[in-house]
């Protein structure tokens, strides 16, 4: 009986790595069919610019 002890006292830490990248990856998976929500409020108008380099833009204001 000791001998079922010491191999569950070895794969004690193994079995918790896996156990919980496990539930991690499934949470990670739920919020990513949920989705995540981002609303941008600002009292002034969002900038834009355009031309030969890349587009940006300007917010004042975001509230997720």
């Amino acid at each position: 009986m000791s001998d079922f002890f010491y191999f569950l006292e070895s794969w004690r830490w193994p079995l918790a790595i896996v156990l919980s990248i496990f539930f991690v990856s499934r949470a990670l998976i739920v919020v990513a069919r949920i989705g995540i929500r981002v609303e941008i409020f600002t009292r002034l108008p969002i900038l834009v610019g355009t031309g030969s380099e890349p587009i940006q833009a300007e917010v004042g204001k975001v509230r997720i």
